[in-house]
């Protein structure tokens, strides 16, 4: 996993599945970025793949794990990426 969030506004991991089930679509669309997201209601994951990258968040009893995959030209940015991600999850859970 490339970042741990733990939880902080919600108790499980199907609220905060559900939080970011709504927030991953807002946040995409904030940042200009188009993507494919998928969720799976019954593993608590939400996938999201786009031109360049692929992140997938799972929902744990205590956390939310983000592994993040960037194409070659966006791998500097890596970290700015994964800065960006977790204030936005950090909103919701």
């Amino acid at each position: 996993m490339d970042l741990k969030v733990p939880y902080a506004n919600v108790t499980d991991k199907k609220q905060a599945y559900e939080a970011a089930k709504k927030l991953v679509p807002e946040a995409l669309a904030k940042f200009g970025v188009k993507a494919d997201v998928k969720p799976s209601d019954t593993t608590t994951t939400l996938s999201a793949k786009g031109s360049g990258f692929e992140v997938h968040i799972s929902f744990t009893d205590t956390e939310a794990q983000v592994k993040l995959d960037l194409g070659f030209l966006l791998k500097p940015l890596k970290g700015k990426v994964l800065e960006a991600l977790e204030r936005q999850i950090k909103k919701v859970v």
